[in-house]
């Protein structure tokens, strides 16, 4: 079965005309804040008068205002028989500018948008929140209060209606998914699939019909037919409707139709009108769920929420980039065509969904872009449908199961499905991935007709025993102790006979090209469960083999672009060629790598990890996406052209997962206090200790960091507060200093600056640092030649910006001196679609025998090559010393 068409879920308003309050127009008004005023006792008989429905104006010169609006309303007890099973009532206030906090009765029954100093204003949201039935006093005055806030003095308020309290309808927990299908006789199926997210029953019926527009302009209806729909409680419904079929010529001419109703009456509850094209699907965003389980060992670092980060500098540029070129551009119906047609076109198509889905969940939570969530929401409807009954969400044919990428194909979706519940709290998610895991421990041990996980994956069965770390991630949502005995199982095969021995391995030899195959991205994709294995146990023996995998890796298998591996295995010691055909740097390698260095930072604290991170980002994970385009290189080449593809591959789903990441890297708490580690352009929000008294706190940062190395640090608080901020000082930096009302902070590189003092709103920090060349020579793969680093950058020649150069410079060429051009020199200009704007010139002081004097011009590496023109990092030169 082919999906051509789309996939659309309603949460419609039910046009019921009875069981409604209208509230008063006038409310009592006062232009102030004070926490008393949400009490029902309060008096506020001296307020004045404010009208709903239209804004008000405060003062020119008033900012950030808060207002409260109180109004008493008696609600009939003939309300209550008229509730939907007890579900409550529902108090619709319009829409409210900015931001609100809406109290029932001294109660707070819903907010939107935030207040300051994490403001979010949702001017134009409507407001509807659900009135417990236990809080309301029957045929007695009700006290209703909105704390409101402004960060503007004009048009704030309660500007706009509809104002009214009614009972809870069908609708508000009943949502109706449509999915339209073509078979492979090019007949139609179209599904309606209606979820009970209320626990309540319904009876009724739908009506539907598939109607032509034709080229007069009239309609002809081609189908119209009827069909029971029965709800139990906590039970989903699935209507399924059978299309006669349609011509080709007319699919994009008709419409499907249909409406939905209880059996005992006539109103419409849910009713729809789309052509037969993908439409975008919107599913609620409930509360962010927690783990059950906590872990053993706390975080020395955690990353402040995707929420509550912006970043405006050169990040924020390439991550918008991925947002707009890559993610919003993604072949929906590629990455999921292997789980409505199965078997998939490739074994490892079913990987692509799950990456898409973590992807577009991080870069949603830091955009909220609504396309994208479009995208994301009816992906994640699509592929739960393709779920079999047994929990199957594979792409193999039954004769395959559990051969080659199949329980690959699972950990991913396990990833894609819990990033969307973590996310979004949609339950069905959560369930589909208990699906999975029970299948899994069904299938796999040692029991009696179980298979062995070993002979399920490729690469000595690394590739399948890496769902270890989204297994545990379930474990952890759920509290299931089979999903941790699984884990356990999973360790325990890893060093049977025919398993990688990847813990002993690496307590044996200490290198990682003697685990296993050698295999760098499912080894990697391993140790990111044994670092989340050791967070929730404690267990040190499962610490111990990855650090020595780390040491291993950054000392004899990394390219100085943060990334490794060649023909996409771990090579010998100091092995590292770098041109196109070593196939160097697989893209989902450099994004594993960042992951694993994530997860030994937020255990450690350690700034060895946050600088990998650091050299990772700013290179060679960058390098591999084509800002302009969004097509990533499978491999990232330092000597050649980058191979851009704009299909789809493991990497072009990896590559923009590693970018996604990219707002967790900036900022965040080391143990209780607030740890800067990245100085680009950015807004970071927090809650600081202030010796047991939270305080909201927004960090600012602004300069022109990685460009120059003066950037300026703002505090921002709703009141003064005590802590320690940290800041972290780069290891590749000289002559830190942070600044703050004349006391100088001096720091190491490697280090942390701590400061410790009162802060007021508005304090700044100053901090400076030099970015001085570096040269790195070649190593074992390029001796005689260098490359060059500035601050987190390693720098190449473009061919493109270097039209007029000889590029056969050898190594007799001498040294060379830095001249800045670029943004520091008008006279050099990139071409009209180049993203960047970094560039230096060098001179060439000692050039080959009868050649011209010459000068290059360098990019950073990870701008280089966009246009599609060869590259070169390492260089036949030598920077002269001063």
């Amino acid at each position: 079965m082919r999906n051509i068409s789309f996939s659309l879920l309603l949460l419609l308003s039910c046009v019921f005309a009875f069981g409604q309050v209208p509230l008063p127009n006038d409310w009592k008004f006062k232009q102030s804040d004070d926490a008393a005023f949400s009490s029902p006792g309060f008096d506020d008989s001296h307020w004045d008068i404010q009208p709903v429905g239209k804004g008000w104006s405060a003062g020119k010169d008033d900012k950030n205002v808060i207002v409260w609006y109180r109004i008493k309303v008696k609600i009939p007890s003939s309300l209550r028989s008229a509730m939907l099973e007890g579900k409550g009532l529902k108090l619709r206030l319009g829409k409210i500018d900015d931001a609100d906090e809406t109290y029932f009765n001294g109660k707070l029954i819903g907010k939107t948008g935030s207040f300051p100093p994490s403001y979010d204003g949702k001017w134009d949201a409507e407001r509807t929140y659900i009135i417990p039935a236990g809080e309301v006093k029957w045929d007695q005055e009700n006290q209703i209060a909105v704390r409101v806030f402004s960060p503007d003095p004009g048009g704030v308020g309660m500007y706009l209606g509809p104002y009214s309290i009614g009972r809870v309808q069908w609708s508000d927990f009943i949502s109706v998914e449509q999915q339209i299908l073509e078979n492979a006789d090019h007949s139609l199926t179209t599904r309606l699939i209606m979820k009970n997210h209320g626990n309540i029953s319904f009876h009724g019926k739908a009506w539907y019909a598939v109607q032509r527009d034709t080229r007069d302009g009239k309609e002809q209806m081609m189908l119209n037919d009827s069909a029971l729909v029965n709800f139990r409680k906590d039970i989903d419904t699935l209507t399924v409707i059978e299309f006669k079929p349609l011509n080709a010529s007319q699919d994009t001419l008709a419409k499907f139709i249909w409406y939905v109703y209880p059996a005992d009456q006539e109103s419409v509850v849910w009713h729809s009108e789309k052509r037969l094209l993908r439409h975008d699907v919107n599913l609620t965003v409930g509360r962010k769920p927690e783990p059950v389980v906590a872990n053993i060992i706390p975080d020395a670092f955690r990353s402040v929420a995707y929420e509550k980060t912006i970043l405006d500098g050169y990040l924020g540029k390439r991550a918008d980039q991925n947002l707009q070129e890559r993610l919003l551009k993604v072949d929906e119906d590629g990455i999921i065509s292997g789980y409505l047609n199965r078997p998939g076109s490739h074994p490892w198509i079913g990987e692509h969904v799950g990456k898409f889905l973590e992807t577009a969940c991080n870069t949603w939570k830091y955009t909220h872009d609504e396309k994208l969530k479009s995208i994301m929401d009816r992906l994640v409807v699509e592929l739960i449908a393709t779920q079999r009954e047994d929990g199957y969400m594979g792409t193999y044919d039954p004769h395959d199961y559990w051969t080659s990428w199949d329980v690959w194909s699972h950990k991913y979706n396990l990833y894609g499905l819990l990033a969307y519940y973590a996310t979004t709290g949609y339950q069905p998610a959560l369930d589909a991935c208990k699906k999975m895991g029970d299948l899994l421990c069904r299938t796999f041990g040692t029991g009696k007709d179980q298979r062995d996980i070993i002979k399920a994956g490729e690469h000595m069965g690394m590739a399948a025993t890496s769902v270890l770390d989204p297994m545990l991630m379930l474990y952890r949502f759920t509290g299931e102790k089979r999903y941790l005995d699984f884990c356990y199982y999973i360790l325990t095969a890893w060093e049977q006979p025919n398993g990688p021995k990847i813990i002993s391995s690496l307590l044996q030899y200490k290198q990682v090209n003697k685990v296993a195959n050698g295999k760098a991205y499912e080894m990697l994709s391993n140790f990111l469960g044994l670092v989340d294995f050791y967070r929730l146990t404690g267990d040190k023996k499962l610490l111990e083999p990855v650090l020595i995998a780390w040491d291993d890796i950054v000392k004899k298998r990394l390219y100085i672009t943060g990334s490794t591996s060649s023909f996409e295995h771990f090579q010998d010691d100091g092995l590292l060629p770098a041109s196109n055909k070593d196939n160097i740097g697989e893209g989902c390698v450099t994004t594993t790598w960042i992951q694993f260095n994530k997860a030994l930072l937020d255990i450690t604290g350690e700034m060895k990890y946050a600088a990998q991170i650091e050299k990772a980002v700013y290179n060679h994970l960058l390098a591999a996406e084509n800002p302009q385009t969004g097509c990533v290189s499978y491999y990232t080449s330092l000597m050649d052209a980058k191979p851009y593809n704009c299909g789809i591959t493991c990497c072009t789903s990896s590559v923009p997962r590693g970018i996604a990441f990219i707002p967790s890297f900036g900022f965040g708490m080391y143990r209780n206090d607030p740890l800067l580690l990245n100085y680009e352009a950015a807004h970071y929000g927090t809650i600081v200790d202030n010796y047991n008294n939270p305080v909201e706190m927004i960090l600012k940062v602004t300069g022109d960091f990685p460009s120059a190395g003066n950037p300026l640090v703002t505090v921002v608080l709703a009141h003064p507060a005590t802590f320690t901020l940290r800041l972290r000082v780069p290891e590749w930096c000289t002559g830190y200093t942070a600044t703050i009302q004349g006391k100088v902070y001096k720091g190491t590189p490697g280090q942390l600056v701590a400061i410790s003092r009162k802060w007021n709103n508005g304090d700044k920090i100053q901090v400076r640092f030099d970015m001085p060349l570096q040269q790195i020579p070649g190593g074992i793969s390029y001796p005689g030649l260098f490359a060059i680093q500035r601050g987190p950058q390693v720098l190449a020649l473009d061919q493109s910006l270097n039209e007029n150069t000889d590029m056969k410079i050898d190594s007799q060429s001498g040294p060379l001196t830095l001249v800045p051009s670029g943004e520091f020199n008008p006279v050099f200009k990139f071409p009209g679609n180049w993203i960047g704007k970094q560039s230096y010139s060098f001179a060439i002081l000692k050039s080959r025998a009868g050649a011209k004097p010459a000068a290059i011009k360098l990019v950073p590496f990870a701008d280089a090559g966009q246009s599609g023109s060869p590259l070169k990092v390492w260089l036949p030169f030598q920077l002269k010393s001063k």
